[in-house]
């Protein structure tokens, strides 16, 4: 049986603003599971709503769908007083962040994650995008969403393993770079499912990425810490998304957790001893990913990132569990041989 406990509250921020429509937007899959939330929703809320559904999967965000998505907008009379309510998980508040944040210059949208990954980082931040090519996020912008519900932990019950997995990728990250008795937690996990996530451990994550949002929302310094293992993360994600073989985000970032741990000990001040705990906790969940073939791709992916400078490579390091530090830049060289040697 459904809960609509997060709905209601989601009908109550919409009706105390004077919105001229509510547009809801969702994935393909998504909707095959949940499609009477958007029908409890429109039951609820006091303006004309819509739904808008994209197909599922990191494909969708693309500028076609970005240019797909405001064309029913603008058939639908949505003017800049509209709502877009992202019902999903990363990929949905990605694009539709985006959408909301470029259609008319700018229309309100609320995030809803359904998805781990996207209750722990995706829905909260502002960040918003679409990709180019296989290049992770690189057209976008920093908007905020006028909220983010939940974390509704009753959608949880319906991911797959590896959606769970994905999402405990980004809960790792968390615990190293500011939350070191989260960390001592998961180490003594035997398994990674639904019912071992505590929501606590969600609350305290999301909560961690608003400090450090709060404290650098436009990404220009301290906010780069969040990207602990993103920088090898999404260069293999992309990767593998070019050679039509993807992996959820954040099992990426788990492969780039345990190389970027390597360098924070080989060019940082991380102890052999903590690096050897971090790539435990890591190879106990998520198998090493075959790189060797890739490397040349995963090198170019990584040299077009965003956060590069002055042709360094910009990483965020840890100089202890609990503890990073931002805008670390090595030479190429140096990330071309940790991947070499596999990390080790």
């Amino acid at each position: 049986m459904a809960d609509y406990t997060w709905i209601h509250q989601l009908a109550e921020v919409l009706n105390q603003r004077a919105f001229s429509s509510v547009v809801f937007l969702t994935d393909s899959h998504v909707d095959s599971l949940y499609s009477s939330y958007c029908a409890e929703l429109q039951s609820q809320v006091s303006c004309p709503m819509w739904k808008i559904v994209v197909p599922a999967g990191e494909s969708s965000k693309s500028l076609s769908q970005v240019e797909r998505v405001c064309t029913e907008l603008l058939q639908l009379d949505c003017d800049r007083k509209a709502c877009m309510v992202n019902f999903g998980g990363g990929m949905i508040s990605d694009l539709g962040g985006f959408i909301a944040s470029v259609y008319k210059r700018g229309i309100a949208f609320v995030n809803y994650p359904t998805t781990l990954m996207a209750m722990l980082d995706a829905s909260i931040g502002g960040k918003t995008g679409v990709n180019l090519s296989q290049a992770k996020n690189m057209i976008g912008l920093v908007r905020q969403p006028l909220q983010v519900i939940g974390p509704d932990l009753s959608l949880l019950q319906t991911l797959p393993q590896e959606a769970i997995l994905s999402g405990f990728g980004e809960m790792i990250k968390c615990a190293l770079i500011g939350m070191p008795a989260l960390f001592d937690a998961l180490e003594q996990l035997d398994v990674v499912e639904e019912a071992a996530i505590q929501r606590v451990w969600v609350e305290q994550c999301a909560m961690l990425k608003q400090e450090v949002v709060r404290e650098d929302p436009e990404d220009y310094s301290y906010r780069h810490i969040l990207n602990f293992g993103h920088t090898i993360g999404h260069a293999i994600e992309s990767w593998r998304l070019a050679t039509e073989q993807p992996i959820p985000h954040g099992v990426a970032v788990a492969e780039g957790i345990f190389y970027e741990t390597a360098l924070s000990h080989r060019h940082g001040s991380l102890s052999a001893e903590e690096m050897s705990r971090i790539q435990r906790l890591i190879r106990k969940f998520y198998p090493p990913l075959d790189l060797q073939e890739g490397i040349g791709q995963i090198l170019s992916y990584i040299q077009y990132d965003k956060k590069n400078h002055a042709d360094k490579i910009n990483f965020t390091l840890l100089d202890a569990i609990g503890v990073a530090r931002p805008d670390c830049l090595l030479d190429w060289q140096y990330c071309a041989d940790c991947l070499s040697s596999q990390g080790q």
